[in-house]
């Protein structure tokens, strides 16, 4: 995709699993929504995300699928950061972006609110878009949601990567990694 805006996307989590940071259907609803990125607006050079566990790895799946080639860590992604903290590191961001028209964050409920952008379920991204990033900066953005990809979907790529529902439930994190970088 190529126009002159700029974006700034906020995606929530996946949902918790018990033996993993999110659910195993969380970890291709992540891979999928990057698909989704990807096709609709510009590539991300780098993907920010918050330090706690179901954050990275939904960040890690969403990453693969956007085929984004940097994620960073980032410890004002946080839920007990302070809303002003949280705000100062993105304008930093911002600031200093020239080319880069498109940074996507990984983070939780309680940061997406102290940024004012309201409600968001798990896996879902809210899509700022803004002529440039001084408008961006200025807050003069429209607003997106995208939600969740939906079950079918998902359906279609266990197929794709050949692997049985009954299975996968039982596949560890990094089997379904390695599955989904082969596509």
């Amino acid at each position: 995709m190529k126009n002159n805006k700029v974006y700034l996307s906020f995606a929530r989590h996946g949902r918790y699993g018990r033996d993993t940071a999110i659910e195993r259907l969380s970890m291709l609803e992540a891979y999928l929504s990057g698909l989704h990125l990807k096709e609709k607006y510009p590539l991300c050079d780098t993907l920010y995300y918050s330090p706690i566990a179901r954050a990275v790895q939904t960040a890690e799946f969403m990453a693969l699928g956007m085929r984004c080639s940097h994620t960073i860590e980032a410890l004002r992604l946080s839920e007990d950061t302070p809303t002003f903290e949280i705000r100062k590191f993105i304008n930093k961001l911002l600031e200093f972006c020239n080319s880069e028209q498109h940074l996507i964050f990984v983070t939780h409920l309680p940061v997406i609110e102290k940024l004012g952008l309201g409600e968001l379920g798990c896996g879902e991204i809210i899509v700022l878009e803004a002529d440039n990033w001084q408008e961006m900066l200025s807050e003069n953005f429209s607003l997106k949601i995208i939600p969740v990809p939906d079950i079918e979907e998902s359906a279609k790529l266990l197929q794709r990567i050949g692997i049985r529902a009954t299975e996968f439930n039982d596949l560890p994190a990094e089997d379904i990694f390695g599955l989904l970088r082969k596509i």
